[in-house]
């Protein structure tokens, strides 16, 4: 297997790392991909705080039928309450939540078989993002500090998935 490319770029004391589908033609069901969610979910996980889901509620149906989608969504956090309608031109294009991020909610996203069954979420330490999954477009950590990068670069190493960084200014 070829190494999976991994953009970096310091962000003050904290390190991003991305990792772009386009660039590294994986699907977002395949087992690299989600050892690598695996991978930042481990190196951050005493400090997530909340879950932050955007959603489209025909495209999340259609994905895993309607009941299920809303069993998913309740588990999720979400709550009539919480969310909030994302509108263009006066239309509901979007609909987000956000959640405390409970063990049973973690434990969602890290047994994930395809990481893009949610279209955009945001795993965060209070305010600050942790964990980025972006319409297929990319999957980032911001990792906080150096132990959070190295607990990051151990995990994919115990995967066996071989890696390699490219730094960006």
């Amino acid at each position: 297997m070829n190494a999976i490319v991994l953009y970096t770029k310091r962000q003050g004391q904290a390190t991003s790392y991305e990792f772009n589908f386009f660039d590294n033609q994986f699907a977002t069901e395949n087992l690299a991909v989600r050892k690598v969610l695996m991978s930042m979910l481990e190196s951050v996980r005493e400090r997530l705080t909340d879950v932050e889901v955007e959603y489209n509620d025909s495209m999340l149906a259609e994905k895993l039928g309607a009941r299920r989608a809303a069993e998913t969504l309740r588990f999720l956090g979400a709550t009539k309450e919480n969310s909030k309608e994302n509108r263009s031109n006066g239309i509901v294009v979007s609909r987000s939540f956000q959640a405390p991020l409970t063990s049973e909610r973690y434990a969602y996203f890290y047994e994930l078989t395809d990481i893009a069954t949610l279209s955009h979420y945001r795993l965060k330490e209070g305010s600050e993002d942790r964990i980025v999954f972006y319409f297929t477009r990319y999957l980032q950590l911001i990792a906080p500090d150096e132990q959070a990068s190295r607990a990051f670069l151990q995990k994919l190493d115990d995967f066996s998935l071989p890696y390699k960084l490219v730094p960006i200014n």
